[in-house]
């Protein structure tokens, strides 16, 4: 049996296989695009209290982008009077991880400074020493319970 191709039936074909190509690479590329894209959107919050428990108001806490070589300052926010702070940085790339700090001999922060002599950390709700990374475009929460002088 000798079957003949007749050319609208090879167009046909053709034209099948170029949509089915076509519509491949485009799921491919929009699936590439999704998986390449990291939301760098970071979330910081927390409480500052005293060894008693009580909210401690006007309390510096700083964001710091971290290299190798360096650190850069993206945010900074002073405590509220229910001793709560929240900063939402949105962290550039050429950071890939952030600190936050109470930071204790700046200027700005004389209430730490003249009251106060350390703190002890809690992370997401457990008690750390490993003070203080925050995962880039993730929620962290840090809470400081300061030492009095």
């Amino acid at each position: 049996m000798d079957q003949k191709w007749k050319s609208s039936d090879i167009s046909r074909i053709t034209f099948r296989r170029v949509s089915l190509l076509i519509f491949t690479v485009s799921i491919i590329m929009n699936l590439t695009g999704c998986f390449l894209k990291q939301d760098r959107t970071t979330t910081v919050y927390g409480t500052i209290t005293d060894q008693n428990g009580q909210p401690v108001d006007s309390i510096l806490v700083m964001v710091l982008g971290m290299q190798i070589s360096h650190s850069e300052v993206l945010s900074q926010i002073y405590s509220d009077k229910a001793g709560e702070y929240e900063i939402m940085v949105e962290v550039p790339k050429k950071f890939n991880s952030i600190n936050v700090g109470v930071p204790f001999l700046l200027i700005e922060n004389p209430k730490y400074q003249n009251n106060y002599k350390g703190k002890k950390t809690t992370k997401d709700g457990k008690r750390t020493s490993d003070c203080c990374t925050a995962l880039v475009g993730k929620k962290t929460r840090y809470d400081f319970q300061l030492i009095p002088r």
